[in-house]
């Protein structure tokens, strides 16, 4: 049987994933290294992360993980989750 347990996403999947959770609505080319916050990242959102990425990724992000460093970007909040996921 094949297991259900999930990749890290790559930055870019990590893109759709927020566009398809309904996350923040983001351009289908915002780059990998693209401001978050400034696209519309706020502390409502960050609530909405914190629950979806358990439910999508299996990890739980504590208050001490969610700093404006490691969700600065789609390349740090990947590395943030796939840290989580090792």
């Amino acid at each position: 049987m094949a297991s259900s347990k999930k990749l890290s996403p790559n930055p870019t999947e990590l893109i759709d994933w927020m566009n398809g959770e309904g996350l923040l609505e983001l351009d289908w080319d915002f780059p990998e290294d693209g401001d978050l916050f400034a696209a519309g990242l706020d502390s409502m959102a960050v609530m909405q992360l914190v629950v979806a990425v358990e439910d999508e990724y299996g990890v739980e992000l504590t208050p001490e993980d969610l700093t404006k460093e490691a969700l600065a970007t789609p390349t740090t909040l990947a590395a943030l989750i796939a840290g989580k996921m090792s």
